[in-house]
């Protein structure tokens, strides 16, 4: 399992054969996909402005649209997620 913690307790978790989200840290699953929906994932850098951290805007692509905004302590994981989930294709990942 592949879990990627986003603001505000918002969560992606991919156990193989699904994408689940999850918002209220974990306990309510708003949405399931499973993974031969899979479409696109696009991740971008947002620079934080006026003493704020930078963040990452990701936007899923599967059944329904999944987007969740990661700090960047969350990259690692992230990362993690992009290669499991769009191992059949390349996603697209942009740091502007």
């Amino acid at each position: 399992m592949i879990e990627v913690k986003g603001a505000n307790g918002e969560r992606l978790l991919f156990d193989g054969a699904s994408v689940a989200k999850f918002r209220h840290d974990g306990l309510q699953e708003v949405a399931r996909n499973p993974v031969s929906t899979y479409r696109s994932i696009d991740v971008r850098l947002r620079p934080g402005k006026r003493g704020r951290p930078d963040t990452y805007e990701v936007l899923l692509a599967m059944a329904s649209f999944m987007s969740l905004t990661v700090g960047v302590d969350q990259k690692p994981q992230l990362d993690e997620f992009v290669a499991a989930i769009g191992g059949r294709s390349r996603p697209a990942v942009v740091d502007d």
